[in-house]
Parts: C-alpha cells; sequence; structure tokens
C-alpha cells in the first residue's frame, strides 16, 4: 500500500472510477504499465475484485484516505505546485461532483478555456444535464450558454477550497460571459473537490458509502 500512485488510485475509486480508463482520467501522469501492476497488486491483497470494484476490505481504506488528506490540509502539506496544474485530472473531477439537483430544468452547456495552456489541454466542455453529465474535449457544435477563460492555476485553487468563487471572479484573468441568468446560479452547480477543507467538515460528503 505505500508504493507510489497506490493509495491515490484507492482514492479514485472511491470517488466513483470503474474503469481502467477512468483511473487514468483521474491520474493523467500515471504510466499505464504503473497502473496494471498496482492494479494487480491490489488484486492480490483483496483491495479490489476481478474488475475495478473495492471490496469491503477496500472500501475500510476510505476513513484512511480521508485522515490523511485532513493532515495534508491542516499542515499545509498540500501546497499547490506546477505540477499539480493539470486540466484533464482538473476538469474530470469537476464532472464528476456536479450537484445536478442544483443544475436548471434544462440542458447547460459550459465552456472552459484555460487561457495559459495550449491546445490539447486548453479547451474542455461540459454538457450538464440534471440526468447526465458529459464532459468533452472537442466542440459538438452544440451552442454554449456559459464561458468560463481563467489561468489554470485560479481554477484549481478554487477547486481545492483555496478561495472562494466570488474571490476568483475578482481575478482580473478571470472572465465569464454568457446567459445572465446562468451565471447568477452557476457557482451552486459545483461541490468542489472532495477533500476540500469544508468538505471534510460535512459528514454527507465523506467518501464511506462505497458500494
Amino acid at each position: 500500500m505505500g508504493e507510489r500512485w497506490t493509495l491515490l488510485i484507492v482514492r479514485e475509486l472511491l470517488l466513483g472510477a470503474s474503469s481502467f480508463s477512468d483511473i487514468r482520467r483521474g491520474l493523467p501522469r500515471i504510466p499505464r504499465a504503473t497502473l496494471a501492476a498496482r492494479l494487480r497488486a491490489l488484486r492480490a491483497i483483496g483491495v479490489i475484485d476481478d474488475g475495478y470494484r473495492l471490496t469491503q476490505i477496500g472500501a475500510a481504506l476510505a476513513p484512511v484516505v480521508r485522515e490523511l488528506a485532513r493532515w495534508a490540509v491542516a499542515t499545509d502539506s498540500a501546497a499547490l505546485t506546477a505540477d499539480d496544474l493539470d486540466t484533464s485530472a482538473l476538469t474530470w473531477d469537476i464532472q464528476r461532483r456536479i450537484d445536478t439537483s442544483a443544475l436548471p430544468e434544462r440542458s447547460v452547456v459550459l465552456a472552459l478555456e484555460f487561457s495559459d495552456r495550449t491546445a490539447p489541454n486548453r479547451n474542455f466542455w461540459l454538457h450538464l444535464s440534471r440526468t447526465n453529465i458529459n464532459l468533452c474535449r472537442q466542440d459538438t457544435g452544440t451552442p454554449v450558454d456559459i464561458w468560463l477563460t481563467a489561468p489554470t492555476e485560479a481554477v484549481t485553487r478554487w477547486w481545492l477550497g483555496h478561495m472562494s468563487w466570488a474571490q476568483l471572479l475578482q481575478d482580473h484573468e478571470v472572465q465569464v460571459h454568457g446567459d445572465r441568468s446562468l451565471q447568477c446560479q452557476m457557482h451552486r452547480w459545483f461541490q468542489r473537490y472532495l477533500f476540500t477543507p469544508g468538505n471534510l467538515g460535512t459528514a454527507g460528503s465523506q467518501p464511506t458509502d462505497v458500494p
């Protein structure tokens, strides 16, 4: 369990990853061969089954992962570095932490542009509805309702709970435009990273309900 990447793989499974590809989307920098080796090791010790589901033993690691995250936040051991600024991992986590109950009745398309990145890590599209969430790396041609343009670090700091939505919008490099009514409510759509200080203190947000 102490090998590099292992607990991060467990974290991804706790957050709902259900395939090899899902895990790689959450951990885009892990080599495929390393991921395959770590998964074999986790199966060998009974943490996951023959698919990608945590066993009862694996699910019991949830409080361990949570407390490690709490420790990192409390000691500032999770300070951001350039290596943490990955738009693929960030947008993947955003799409799985959408509060569908807060979305409007109609479908919404949110275009994200990371102003300090180049293709293919610059533009992403979130297709949001109460029944389905899709993250796209290519423009499907569906009309966009809201555009958010911002540096990667600013969005990452907001997602991790280092700043509020209002503080994010105060950044002169951050621009939001599009449907005004949606702009006013969009901050409620995002539950942010599961292990933000606020979420760590919220009983209902802890990754304990693992099948």
